[in-house]
């Protein structure tokens, strides 16, 4: 239980819930534990068809929030490396060729069984307007006072792996 009377798993569940209310749909929430391990949870809401499509789509991430930023800079290369892998063309925040920004916010939540490490990335077009979210969580090896530090490479190399192969199926 934390100061307000809230358990973590409790909180994690509001969480979760409230992204999904925002995004208009709903995302299963599993528990911690609950599964195979190392087997994470994704969604992704789609709002319509990709405008641009395949090898024309090019993406940059503007923000990604949440994270301290060591886990950031790894989540920022993992995600380079995942796009390279799959063909996926990632340009610079600032690029005037992109069709497409993302914006990502990144969180880790645990207790005594393990950490979770959540995403959420919203996928807009050049006048800001939402075209695709996507959302997920991946289990980290990891326990501790402090979440992050059971965030280890493995689930962000996951996360990231995930978020892309969702980008190109939605471009597909």
């Amino acid at each position: 239980m934390t100061k307000t009377g809230i358990s973590r798993r409790h909180f994690l569940v509001a969480l979760i819930a409230g992204m999904g209310a925002s995004a208009c749909s709903s995302i299963p929430v599993p528990k911690m534990g609950e599964g195979p391990p190392n087997v994470g949870v994704r969604s992704a809401m789609r709002l319509g068809p990709a405008p641009v499509k395949a090898t024309d789509a090019k993406f940059a991430f503007t923000e990604i929030t949440g994270a301290p930023a060591q886990h950031i800079i790894e989540f920022s290369r993992a995600l380079k490396s995942e796009a390279e892998k799959r063909k996926l063309t990632i340009v610079p925040e600032g690029d005037p060729s992109a069709t497409y920004f993302v914006k990502g916010y990144l969180s880790a939540i645990g207790d005594r069984s393990g950490t979770l490490l959540v995403f959420v990335w919203d996928v807009t077009d050049t006048s800001g307007r939402r075209l695709h979210r996507v959302t997920g969580q991946e289990p980290a090896a990891g326990s501790g006072i402090d979440p992050w530090s059971g965030v280890d490479a493995s689930a962000v190399r996951t996360a990231a792996q995930r978020t892309i192969d969702d980008l190109v199926a939605w471009i597909s």
